[in-house]
Protein backbone atom coordinates (compact mmCIF):
# COMPACT_ATOMS: atom_id res chain seq x y z
CA UNK A 1 0.00 0.00 0.00
CA UNK A 2 1.49 3.34 -1.27
CA UNK A 3 2.06 6.18 1.39
CA UNK A 4 0.17 3.87 4.03
CA UNK A 5 1.86 6.20 6.56
CA UNK A 6 0.22 9.39 5.40
CA UNK A 7 -2.93 7.61 6.65
CA UNK A 8 -3.86 9.88 10.06
CA UNK A 9 -3.77 8.12 13.51
CA UNK A 10 -7.43 8.48 14.06
CA UNK A 11 -8.41 6.81 10.99
CA UNK A 12 -6.05 3.73 11.43
CA UNK A 13 -6.97 3.21 14.98
CA UNK A 14 -10.89 3.25 14.23
CA UNK A 15 -12.47 0.64 14.17
CA UNK A 16 -13.03 -1.59 10.61
CA UNK A 17 -16.79 -2.38 10.52
CA UNK A 18 -17.48 -5.97 9.29
CA UNK A 19 -20.69 -6.92 8.91
CA UNK A 20 -22.06 -10.24 9.72
CA UNK A 21 -22.23 -12.90 7.72
CA UNK A 22 -25.78 -13.45 5.64
CA UNK A 23 -26.66 -17.08 5.29
CA UNK A 24 -27.38 -18.35 1.84
CA UNK A 25 -28.80 -21.43 0.08
CA UNK A 26 -25.83 -23.97 0.34
CA UNK A 27 -24.50 -22.81 3.31
CA UNK A 28 -24.05 -25.34 6.24
CA UNK A 29 -24.63 -24.07 9.64
CA UNK A 30 -24.33 -25.33 13.38
CA UNK A 31 -27.00 -23.54 15.66
CA UNK A 32 -26.48 -23.94 19.50
CA UNK A 33 -29.01 -23.31 21.95
CA UNK A 34 -27.49 -22.82 25.58
CA UNK A 35 -29.86 -22.06 28.91
CA UNK A 36 -29.57 -22.72 32.60
CA UNK A 37 -31.02 -26.05 32.91
CA UNK A 38 -29.21 -27.58 29.73
CA UNK A 39 -32.32 -30.18 30.04
CA UNK A 40 -35.10 -28.40 28.77
CA UNK A 41 -32.98 -27.57 25.72
CA UNK A 42 -31.72 -30.81 24.64
CA UNK A 43 -34.47 -31.03 21.94
CA UNK A 44 -33.34 -28.10 20.23
CA UNK A 45 -29.97 -28.81 19.74
CA UNK A 46 -28.81 -31.49 17.05
CA UNK A 47 -25.56 -32.03 18.64
CA UNK A 48 -27.01 -32.85 22.12
CA UNK A 49 -29.93 -34.85 20.35
CA UNK A 50 -26.88 -36.93 18.65
CA UNK A 51 -25.75 -37.62 22.35
CA UNK A 52 -28.61 -39.13 23.09
CA UNK A 53 -28.53 -41.28 19.87
CA UNK A 54 -25.46 -43.09 20.36
CA UNK A 55 -27.04 -44.01 23.71
CA UNK A 56 -29.87 -45.55 21.77
CA UNK A 57 -28.02 -46.93 19.16
CA UNK A 58 -29.06 -45.17 15.99
CA UNK A 59 -27.00 -42.55 15.94
CA UNK A 60 -26.44 -43.00 11.65
CA UNK A 61 -30.44 -41.36 12.13
CA UNK A 62 -28.43 -38.13 13.93
CA UNK A 63 -27.47 -35.19 11.66
CA UNK A 64 -25.17 -32.77 13.97
CA UNK A 65 -25.68 -29.30 11.41
CA UNK A 66 -28.13 -27.97 9.30
CA UNK A 67 -27.74 -27.44 5.36
CA UNK A 68 -29.68 -24.24 4.16
CA UNK A 69 -32.19 -25.39 1.68
CA UNK A 70 -32.60 -23.72 -2.11
CA UNK A 71 -35.29 -21.76 -0.45
CA UNK A 72 -33.32 -20.15 1.80
CA UNK A 73 -35.00 -22.93 5.25
CA UNK A 74 -33.75 -25.24 7.82
CA UNK A 75 -35.78 -27.66 9.42
CA UNK A 76 -35.11 -26.68 13.46
CA UNK A 77 -36.44 -29.29 15.74
CA UNK A 78 -39.43 -29.29 17.14
CA UNK A 79 -40.44 -25.85 15.92
CA UNK A 80 -40.36 -26.60 11.77
CA UNK A 81 -39.20 -25.12 8.76
CA UNK A 82 -37.55 -21.76 9.87
CA UNK A 83 -36.78 -19.41 6.99
CA UNK A 84 -33.24 -17.97 7.43
CA UNK A 85 -31.53 -17.16 3.53
CA UNK A 86 -30.92 -13.66 3.71
CA UNK A 87 -30.63 -13.03 7.31
CA UNK A 88 -27.62 -12.52 9.16
CA UNK A 89 -26.15 -14.05 12.18
CA UNK A 90 -27.48 -12.15 14.59
CA UNK A 91 -30.59 -11.89 13.10
CA UNK A 92 -31.31 -15.81 13.11
CA UNK A 93 -30.06 -15.82 16.60
CA UNK A 94 -32.63 -13.81 17.86
CA UNK A 95 -35.46 -15.07 15.84
CA UNK A 96 -35.01 -18.46 17.28
CA UNK A 97 -34.41 -16.91 20.67
CA UNK A 98 -38.17 -15.35 19.81
CA UNK A 99 -39.51 -18.48 18.61
CA UNK A 100 -38.63 -20.43 21.57
CA UNK A 101 -39.05 -18.25 24.38
CA UNK A 102 -41.47 -18.41 26.11
CA UNK A 103 -43.63 -20.70 23.60
CA UNK A 104 -41.37 -23.66 24.62
CA UNK A 105 -39.18 -22.78 26.99
CA UNK A 106 -39.37 -20.20 30.61
CA UNK A 107 -36.24 -18.44 30.31
CA UNK A 108 -34.94 -16.60 26.92
CA UNK A 109 -31.94 -19.11 26.02
CA UNK A 110 -28.78 -17.86 24.77
CA UNK A 111 -28.69 -18.76 20.83
CA UNK A 112 -25.58 -19.20 18.55
CA UNK A 113 -25.00 -19.79 14.63
CA UNK A 114 -21.83 -20.56 13.22
CA UNK A 115 -21.36 -20.94 9.38
CA UNK A 116 -19.48 -24.22 8.82
CA UNK A 117 -18.12 -23.95 5.23
CA UNK A 118 -17.45 -20.14 5.38
CA UNK A 119 -15.37 -20.31 2.67
CA UNK A 120 -13.44 -17.70 0.33
CA UNK A 121 -11.33 -18.44 -3.18
CA UNK A 122 -8.62 -16.85 -4.69
CA UNK A 123 -7.67 -17.88 -8.19
CA UNK A 124 -5.48 -16.24 -11.19
CA UNK A 125 -1.56 -14.90 -10.81
CA UNK A 126 -0.76 -15.98 -7.31
CA UNK A 127 1.27 -18.98 -5.70
CA UNK A 128 -1.05 -21.45 -4.26
CA UNK A 129 -4.61 -20.95 -6.12
CA UNK A 130 -7.53 -22.19 -4.25
CA UNK A 131 -10.21 -22.44 -2.07
CA UNK A 132 -10.09 -22.00 1.87
CA UNK A 133 -11.90 -22.69 4.56
CA UNK A 134 -12.32 -19.56 7.62
CA UNK A 135 -13.16 -21.38 10.91
CA UNK A 136 -13.42 -17.84 12.13
CA UNK A 137 -15.55 -16.02 9.91
CA UNK A 138 -13.12 -13.34 9.97
CA UNK A 139 -10.72 -13.22 6.94
CA UNK A 140 -9.59 -9.76 4.85
CA UNK A 141 -8.53 -9.44 1.49
CA UNK A 142 -4.60 -9.46 2.91
CA UNK A 143 -5.33 -12.55 4.67
CA UNK A 144 -7.04 -14.44 1.63
CA UNK A 145 -3.60 -13.28 -0.16
CA UNK A 146 -1.68 -14.58 1.84
CA UNK A 147 -2.98 -18.33 2.37
CA UNK A 148 -2.65 -18.04 -1.46
CA UNK A 149 1.03 -17.53 -0.84
CA UNK A 150 1.10 -14.17 -1.73
CA UNK A 151 0.85 -12.77 -5.57
CA UNK A 152 2.98 -14.01 -8.20
CA UNK A 153 5.77 -11.37 -9.29
CA UNK A 154 3.77 -10.98 -12.70
CA UNK A 155 0.45 -10.51 -10.84
CA UNK A 156 -1.26 -7.02 -11.12
CA UNK A 157 -1.89 -5.86 -7.81
CA UNK A 158 -3.65 -2.57 -8.88
CA UNK A 159 -6.49 -4.62 -10.57
CA UNK A 160 -7.51 -7.69 -8.03
CA UNK A 161 -11.04 -8.62 -9.21
CA UNK A 162 -13.49 -9.35 -6.43
CA UNK A 163 -16.84 -11.40 -7.13
CA UNK A 164 -19.62 -11.63 -4.43
CA UNK A 165 -22.58 -13.89 -4.39
CA UNK A 166 -25.27 -12.26 -2.68
CA UNK A 167 -27.77 -13.86 -0.30
CA UNK A 168 -30.21 -13.18 -3.23
CA UNK A 169 -27.91 -14.89 -5.54
CA UNK A 170 -26.80 -11.82 -7.45
CA UNK A 171 -24.02 -10.79 -8.08
CA UNK A 172 -21.54 -8.22 -7.60
CA UNK A 173 -18.45 -7.07 -8.76
CA UNK A 174 -15.61 -4.67 -7.63
CA UNK A 175 -11.77 -4.21 -8.91
CA UNK A 176 -9.53 -3.44 -6.11
CA UNK A 177 -6.15 -1.90 -6.07
CA UNK A 178 -3.54 -3.17 -3.20
CA UNK A 179 -1.77 -0.27 -3.85
CA UNK A 180 -4.38 1.80 -2.83
CA UNK A 181 -3.63 3.23 0.81
CA UNK A 182 -7.65 3.55 1.66
CA UNK A 183 -8.17 -0.22 1.63
CA UNK A 184 -8.18 -0.53 5.22
CA UNK A 185 -10.90 1.34 5.03
CA UNK A 186 -12.92 0.11 2.53
CA UNK A 187 -16.22 -2.13 2.10
CA UNK A 188 -14.19 -4.72 0.42
CA UNK A 189 -11.30 -5.04 3.22
CA UNK A 190 -13.20 -8.00 5.00
CA UNK A 191 -14.84 -10.67 2.62
CA UNK A 192 -17.80 -12.74 2.91
CA UNK A 193 -18.54 -16.15 2.46
CA UNK A 194 -18.11 -17.20 -0.90
CA UNK A 195 -16.08 -14.47 -2.42
CA UNK A 196 -13.92 -15.17 -5.40
CA UNK A 197 -10.64 -13.18 -5.88
CA UNK A 198 -9.15 -13.02 -9.08
CA UNK A 199 -5.53 -11.72 -9.84
CA UNK A 200 -5.27 -10.43 -13.28
CA UNK A 201 -1.56 -11.28 -14.86
CA UNK A 202 -0.05 -8.78 -15.97
CA UNK A 203 0.10 -7.72 -20.10
CA UNK A 204 3.97 -9.46 -20.72
CA UNK A 205 2.33 -13.10 -19.18
CA UNK A 206 -1.03 -12.64 -20.19
CA UNK A 207 0.66 -12.53 -24.18
CA UNK A 208 3.23 -15.30 -23.64
CA UNK A 209 0.22 -17.68 -22.88
CA UNK A 210 -1.53 -16.76 -26.05
CA UNK A 211 -3.22 -20.29 -27.32
CA UNK A 212 -2.97 -20.75 -30.59
CA UNK A 213 -6.63 -21.85 -32.29
CA UNK A 214 -6.67 -25.45 -33.61
CA UNK A 215 -8.00 -24.14 -36.81
CA UNK A 216 -5.32 -22.14 -36.60
CA UNK A 217 -2.66 -24.75 -35.89
CA UNK A 218 -4.48 -27.17 -38.66
CA UNK A 219 -3.75 -24.70 -41.10
CA UNK A 220 -0.38 -24.55 -40.41
CA UNK A 221 0.01 -27.95 -40.60
CA UNK A 222 -1.32 -28.25 -43.79
CA UNK A 223 0.74 -25.35 -45.59
CA UNK A 224 3.81 -27.26 -44.03
CA UNK A 225 2.77 -30.62 -45.66
CA UNK A 226 1.99 -28.51 -48.79
CA UNK A 227 5.38 -27.05 -49.16
CA UNK A 228 7.24 -30.01 -47.95
CA UNK A 229 5.13 -31.95 -50.73
CA UNK A 230 6.05 -28.94 -53.16
CA UNK A 231 9.85 -29.28 -52.70
CA UNK A 232 10.28 -32.80 -53.23
CA UNK A 233 8.02 -32.58 -56.79
CA UNK A 234 10.31 -29.45 -57.43
CA UNK A 235 13.85 -31.58 -56.15
CA UNK A 236 12.70 -34.51 -58.43
CA UNK A 237 11.73 -32.80 -61.42
CA UNK A 238 15.41 -31.30 -61.16
CA UNK A 239 16.81 -34.62 -60.81
CA UNK A 240 15.15 -35.64 -64.24
CA UNK A 241 16.47 -33.18 -65.96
Amino acid sequence: MVNIEDIPAEVLNAATVQSSPVLAPGDIIDISVVAKNQEVVIPFNKRLMQGEAYLRGNASKAVEYYLIDQAGNIDFPVIGRIHVAGKSKMEVEHLIQELLYPEYLNELPQVTVWIQNFSISVLGDVNRPGLFTIENERVSILDAIALAGDLAITGRRDNVLLVRVNSDGTKSIARINLNDKNLISSPYFYLQQNDVLYVQPNKSKANSAVVVPPTTSLIFSATSILLTIANLIITAWSISK
